[in-house]
C-alpha cells in the first residue's frame, strides 16, 4: 500500500502558523514580484479569488473582505516543508518528497493493521511536531493513493483509505477524469473524443486500445487505477537535466551594471544547485527580456548559448562566463524587465572529460566552493558572496507584503514573554 501526503494550503498555512489570528481570515500568497494569486485559504476560495488571478484585478475584492497578503516567503515554506518530511520519514521505510508540499510513502504490507486509525495517527502527529495541516490518501498504487487525497478533500476529510475494490469503485464512479494525476491537458482533450468523463469510464476502455491512443504512460495509468501498481517511489531524487533561475526586476533596468548584478545572482544559484546534485554543467544559456505587454516600449528578448570550457560548478567560474555572455547581448536603449540562466547539458561531477592539449586543476575551485557553501549554510544564504552579485540590490524583486523568516533567520525568530 502506498500513500500520498500534502499540505493543506500549504503556504497560508505557513503563514497562518505563526500569526494564528489570521486563521478564518481571508489569506492569499502572491507569486514573484507581488504579481498574481499562487496560495488561497478555504476562505478566499469562497469569495471567488482564483489561482493565477492577477493581484491588481482582485486588489478591490481583497480589500473589501479585509484579506491578509504575503509575498511569497519561499525560506519559510521550505524549512516548514523539511519538517514536515522527516516528520513523514519517522512511519515508512521509503519517502519521496514530489514537491514542497506533497510526497509519497511507501507502507508496505499493512496487514492486520487498521489503515484509518494508522493514517489519522500520522496526522495528529505531524500536527502536533509541526502544526501543519496534512491530508493523507492511501491506495494500493501510487495513482489511486494521489486518487484518494484529491477525494478525501472533495469530502472533506482528513483521511480516505481505499483499500477494497468495492471502495475504489465508488470512488472511481464519480472522480473526474481530469484530476486524475497524469491527466493533461493534451490527455484530457483526446479522452473528451472519446467521451471519456470520470476515473470509472477510463478505466472501463480496452488496455490495447489506451495504450495505442496514449502511449505507455496512458496505459500504466489505466493498470494504476485497476490497483497493478506500475510506478515506483524513488528514494533517491533523479539529478535535473536542465537548472533554471530567473527574476523579473521590481523596475524596468536599463543599466548594464545592475544586469550584471543579477545574472551573477542567477549564476550563482545554479552554481549552488549543482553542488547539491554533485554536478556539473557544460552548457549555459544567458537571456534578457523587456515587457511584451508594453506596446509603448520597443521590444528585445535576446539571449546566448556558451559552452563551458571543462564542465563546471563552481560560482566564479559561471559567473564569470555568464557576465561576459550577458555583455555580448546587451544593448542600451531596451527597458528591460528579466534575466535569467538556463543551465543544460549537466553530467555527473566524477565524468567530466578533460582535454590532453589543455592544463585544468579544478581543485582550487572545488575547496573555494565547498568553503561557500558551508559558510552559508551555517550564517545564511548569501552571507559570503562574489562581489559582483552587488550588495543593495536595488533591482530585487517587489516583496511588498513579505513576512519575516521565522524558522531561517535569527532576527526573525517569534520573543515570547
Amino acid at each position: 500500500m502506498f500513500a500520498h501526503v500534502d499540505i493543506n494550503n500549504c503556504y497560508v498555512s505557513c503563514e497562518t502558523l505563526f500569526q494564528p489570528y489570521l486563521k478564518g481570515r481571508v489569506v492569499v500568497v502572491l507569486s514573484n514580484n507581488d504579481g498574481c494569486v499562487i496560495a488561497r485559504s478555504n476562505e478566499a476560495k469562497a469569495i471567488g479569488i482564483k489561482m493565477a488571478d492577477a493581484e491588481f484585478i482582485v486588489r478591490k475584492n481583497l480589500a473589501e473582505h479585509h484579506a491578509a497578503i504575503f509575498s511569497s516567503n519561499y525560506a519559510l515554506y521550505a524549512d516548514m516543508s523539511a519538517r514536515m518530511m522527516n516528520n513523514l520519514a519517522r512511519y515508512t521505510y521509503m519517502l519521496m518528497v514530489y514537491s514542497i508540499d506533497e510526497a509519497f510513502m511507501a507502507l508496505g504490507n499493512m496487514a492486520g493493521i487498521n489503515l484509518e486509525t494508522h493514517a489519522d495517527m500520522i496526522s495528529r502527529n505531524v500536527m502536533h511536531d509541526t502544526g501543519l495541516s496534512i491530508t493523507l490518501g492511501i491506495g494500493p498504487t501510487l495513482s489511486l493513493a494521489k486518487l484518494a487525497n484529491k477525494a478525501a478533500k472533495k469530502h472533506g476529510k482528513a483521511v480516505l483509505v481505499l483499500d477494497t475494490k468495492e471502495k475504489i469503485d465508488n470512488e472511481t464512479k464519480t472522480f473526474p477524469i481530469e484530476d486524475v494525476w497524469g491527466v493533461g491537458q493534451a490527455y484530457y482533450q483526446k479522452l473528451q473524443e472519446f467521451q471519456i468523463q470520470t476515473a470509472e469510464d477510463f478505466r472501463q476502455m480496452d488496455p490495447d486500445f489506451v495504450r495505442q491512443h496514449m502511449t505507455v504512460q496512458g496505459w500504466r495509468l489505466h493498470q494504476e487505477l485497476w490497483g497493478i501498481p506500475c510506478n515506483v517511489i524513488k528514494d533517491i531524487a533523479e539529478r535535473s537535466k536542465g537548472i533554471e533561475s530567473s527574476q523579473s526586476f521590481n523596475t524596468y533596468q536599463t543599466e548594464l551594471e545592475k544586469i550584471e548584478e543579477a545574472t551573477a545572482m542567477h549564476a550563482a544559484t545554479i552554481a549552488v544547485k549543482l553542488r547539491q546534485q554533485n554536478s556539473m554543467a557544460m552548457l549555459l544559456t544567458i537571456y534578457l527580456r523587456t515587457n511584451k505587454h508594453n506596446v509603448k516600449h520597443d521590444q528585445h528578448y535576446p539571449s546566448i548559448t556558451v559552452k563551458v570550457p571543462f564542465a563546471a560548478n563552481s560560482t566564479q567560474e559561471l559567473t564569470k562566463i555568464c557576465v561576459q555572455a550577458l555583455r555580448a547581448i546587451w544593448q542600451p536603449g531596451y527597458n528591460y524587465l528579466k534575466t535569467g540562466i538556463r543551465a543544460t547539458g549537466i553530467i555527473p561531477a566524477g565524468e567530466v572529460q578533460y582535454n590532453l592539449f589543455k592544463d585544468y586543476d579544478n581543485t582550487k575551485q572545488q575547496k573555494l566552493s565547498g568553503i561557500i557553501d558551508e559558510i552559508n549554510a551555517r550564517y545564511g544564504r548569501g552571507a559570503l558572496r562574489v562581489a559582483a552579485e552587488g550588495y543593495q540590490k536595488s533591482w530585487a524583486m517587489k516583496q511588498e507584503f513579505l513576512s519575516r523568516q521565522y524558522t531561517t533567520n535569527w532576527n526573525d525568530i517569534i520573543v515570547t514573554k
